[in-house]
C-alpha cells in the first residue's frame, strides 16, 4: 500500500510540474478523484474547500494559470516526506507568475486513496527572483 501511495503522489508531483511547465494540466487533472480536498493558503483560491467543491478548485486554480500565461519550474524536490496516504514534497520553484519573475521554496502534499489523489495542500514563500 505504502508503495502504491508514493508512486501515486510522485506522479502527481511530475505532472502537475509538467502542467506548470507547459500549460497542459490535463493529465495532472485525470489523477484527480471525484471528490477531493483542496487547501490553498493565500489569493482567488484561498480557503479549504471538500467534496466536488473541492476538485472544481483545484481545476480552476490550474485553468487560471493558464489563462494567465504562468509557467514555472518545479525543481526536483528536496525533501519527500510520507505519512500514512500523505506524501509532501518540498521543492523550489521559478519562473513566470502573474507576470513577475518568481523564484519560492515550496510544499505540496498530496493525499492518495487507490490510485487517485483526493487532497491537494500548497505551501510556499517568495525568496525574491
Amino acid at each position: 500500500m505504502a508503495d502504491l501511495v508514493l508512486k501515486t503522489a510522485r506522479k502527481a508531483f511530475d505532472l502537475f510540474a509538467e502542467g506548470w511547465a507547459t500549460g497542459n494540466f490535463e493529465p495532472y487533472i485525470a489523477l484527480l478523484a471525484d471528490e477531493m480536498t483542496f487547501w490553498f493558503p493565500t489569493g482567488a483560491h484561498r480557503g479549504k474547500f471538500e467534496g466536488a467543491t473541492g476538485r472544481q478548485k483545484m481545476i480552476a486554480k490550474c485553468q487560471d494559470h493558464v489563462a494567465a500565461g504562468d509557467r514555472l519550474t518545479l525543481h526536483p524536490p528536496q525533501h519527500i516526506l510520507t505519512d500514512g496516504d500523505s506524501v509532501m514534497f518540498e521543492f523550489e520553484a521559478d519562473g513566470l507568475y502573474a507576470d513577475e519573475p518568481y523564484k519560492g521554496h515550496n510544499a505540496i502534499a498530496f493525499e492518495v486513496k487507490a490510485d487517485k489523489i483526493v487532497g491537494f495542500r500548497e505551501y510556499f514563500g517568495d525568496l525574491g527572483a
